[in-house]
């Protein structure tokens, strides 16, 4: 029943809209939550009814930080790919300007340090 109500609570989770991507993803998510989880339970040295209740709740806890951190970083990719003309143009003129303040502080004669007004 345990196991049940874990399944019910977790399908809810998705990392990506194609089924078949979020399907894998969340399977060896899922998988990496039972190991962690598994081996947490062993060391701690719970057995039986407590074994199992903290079994499915570290997994619990595991599969949703997994998933957090995995959407993070998704979200975080598809920032940097839908804005990577923007990001290439800033870090192109931030670029520019260091080697402009690098070569004005070199040469103190040059035009960069006139003032202006």
């Amino acid at each position: 029943m345990k196991r049940f109500i874990f399944d019910i609570v977790t399908s809810q989770y998705a990392l990506f809209e194609n089924p078949m991507y979020n399907y894998v993803a969340m399977g060896i998510i899922g998988y990496i939550a039972y190991k962690l989880a598994f081996s947490a339970v062993g060391e701690l040295g719970f057995r039986g009814e407590l074994g199992s209740d903290a079994h499915l709740i570290l997994r619990f806890i595991f599969f949703v930080g997994i998933w957090a951190i995995g959407s993070i970083c998704i979200v975080a990719f598809k920032i940097i790919v839908d804005n990577f003309i923007l990001i290439l143009i800033c870090e192109f003129l931030i670029f520019v300007f260091y080697i402009l303040w690098d070569y004005a502080s070199e040469h103190p004669n040059c035009f960069l340090n006139k003032r202006v007004f």
